[in-house]
């Protein structure tokens, strides 16, 4: 199948699954930036559940992790970036706490948009991808490695991305934004592929919290911390592989986090 074929079958998808404008703006929405706390959050999003599909627009760092966290457990959901516009359609015209991109002003947010289907179970991950607090600086490589596993993963298994809920309150903050950056970057080259040179295959999102085990920094036992990880489940199969053969890429499965010497390797740029 070629690229475009590929890439227009698949965007096809994540546009009837994504799509934004008069529809959107219909469904029940629960809005979160820093002036909001978590439990009141969490309170709102299962209420609106309940009733059907969900649009949770974040704005800023502690809107981001507040929403991810409120979402820990509940039912799958597309994440993406939401424009300024989108913003102040749903009621979040107050800049509060926020980033912004420095060549227009707007906030820096994101939409997650649960279509109301019930919770799933999730498996266990093929491959996990740790956030560090140097990808805040560049998350694209993040993403980029996501897009590429997600690509080749065979069907029925999912990956995921993982932070450490640890140290300061902004340093948490800062990684969960970094998390759901890359994640939403993958988003938009699997619905833009021509940004992309390459089909990003459709996919949804779980979000958990975890507690870690046997967690050491230098050899040293410490109190296990709390995990944010976001599993991303992939849709349809993996397309064949340039030789024809079936898309079944055999994936490296990495240790899990119980085993702190392959764990810490990746936090080499955290800040707590």
């Amino acid at each position: 199948m070629s690229f475009i074929r590929l890439s227009t079958a698949w965007r096809r998808v994540g546009s009837q699954r994504g799509a934004s404008g008069a529809g959107a703006r219909a469904r029940a929405a629960v809005l979160v930036d820093g002036r909001r706390s978590l439990e009141l959050v969490q309170a709102e999003l299962r209420q609106k559940l309940l009733l059907g599909a969900v649009d949770v627009w974040a704005a800023g760092r502690q809107g981001a992790a507040l929403a991810l966290r409120a979402a820990a457990g509940e039912r799958r959901f597309v994440l993406r970036q939401a424009q300024a516009a989108e913003l102040e359609a749903a009621g979040l015209e107050q800049r509060g706490e926020g980033d912004v991109k420095p060549e227009t002003g707007d906030r820096l947010a994101f939409r997650l948009h649960f279509d109301g289907s019930p919770a799933a179970s999730v498996p266990e991950p093929r491959k996990v991808f740790q956030v560090g607090q140097s990808s805040n600086l560049d998350f694209i490589p993040l993403a980029k490695a996501i897009a590429t596993e997600l690509r080749w993963l065979p069907s029925g298994e999912v990956l995921a991305v993982e932070s450490l809920m640890l140290g300061k309150a902004k340093n948490m903050w800062t990684r969960c934004f970094s998390l759901a950056k890359a994640v939403a970057q993958v988003y938009e080259w699997q619905i833009k592929p021509e940004v992309a040179h390459t089909a990003v295959r459709p996919f949804s999102c779980m979000s958990l919290e975890r507690q870690l085990r046997d967690f050491k920094v230098h050899g040293e036992q410490q109190q296990a911390p709390r995990a944010l990880r976001l599993v991303l489940f992939p849709e349809g199969d993996p397309p064949p592989r340039p030789d024809g053969s079936p898309g079944l890429r055999v994936a490296q499965k990495v240790a899990s986090c119980a085993q702190p010497l392959v764990f810490l390797k990746h936090f080499h740029g955290l800040q707590v």
